[in-house]
């Protein structure tokens, strides 16, 4: 009785893995944004980094990085542009004179150990992470929010717009929103290196324009 009692936690344990797993091969969305992303990496190779214990997705122009490890991804932004725009740091606790910070955590008993490959991982963190995920039409861009006031993006397909058929000229983008920067003394349209505009979203079932701090890139 006492050995019928120790196996069946285990069979439950086993089971409800089992259930995590085939749930994660039926979302159709997470496993073709793992696949648009993996396209993002070889067109943009991430790097592995032992200090840091994830990997890294750096922007061709150094000024942003997208980390991924085992049970969070962060986003992180190179200040000086900012700062020179009129953003006080001191006004924003999570970010500091080098870096603006962003990160989102999900723990999940699955994806306790660093992957083999940036693919593979970020994959495994979509788990825990499926309810920041989305779908931006007006771009054919997946998004992954990220902290409170970013996201990352990258496209469905680097060559073309799979609605519209036209070149994807925006392959990843790092995306901020400006409201709280602004608020700690952010001229938006100041900032070096980043474009301050309008963007096409899907927000309570309308369409509006929202006001986005951009950072695109075409990688094909």
């Amino acid at each position: 009785m006492r050995v019928f009692k120790r196996i069946l936690p285990l069979f439950y344990l086993a089971a409800l893995l089992v259930a995590l797993s085939a749930c994660a091969a039926l979302d159709v969305v997470a496993n073709d944004a793992s696949r648009a992303f993996g396209d993002v990496l070889e067109a943009l190779p991430a790097a592995f980094s032992d200090e840091e214990g994830g990997w890294f997705l750096t922007a061709p122009d150094g000024a942003a990085k997208l980390q991924i490890q085992s049970q969070c991804v962060v986003l992180r932004v190179d200040a000086k542009p900012f700062i020179d725009a009129g953003l006080n740091v001191d006004e924003r606790p999570e970010h500091n004179p080098d870096s603006l910070v962003f990160s989102t955590l999900g723990f999940d008993m699955l994806n306790m150990n660093v992957k083999a490959s940036a693919k593979e991982q970020f994959a495994s963190n979509l788990r825990p992470l499926r309810s920041k995920l989305g779908y931006h039409g007006a771009m054919d861009h997946y998004t992954l929010q990220i902290g409170e006031g970013a996201a990352f993006e990258w496209a469905k397909n680097l060559k073309k717009h799979s609605v519209s058929g036209a070149d994807q000229e925006k392959d990843i983008v790092f995306v901020l929103d400006p409201e709280p920067l602004i608020a700690a003394g952010l001229d938006p349209e100041k900032v070096e290196g980043w474009s301050y505009a309008a963007v096409p979203m899907e927000q309570d079932g309308q369409m509006k324009e929202v006001w986005k701090l951009l950072k695109a890139f075409d990688l094909a």
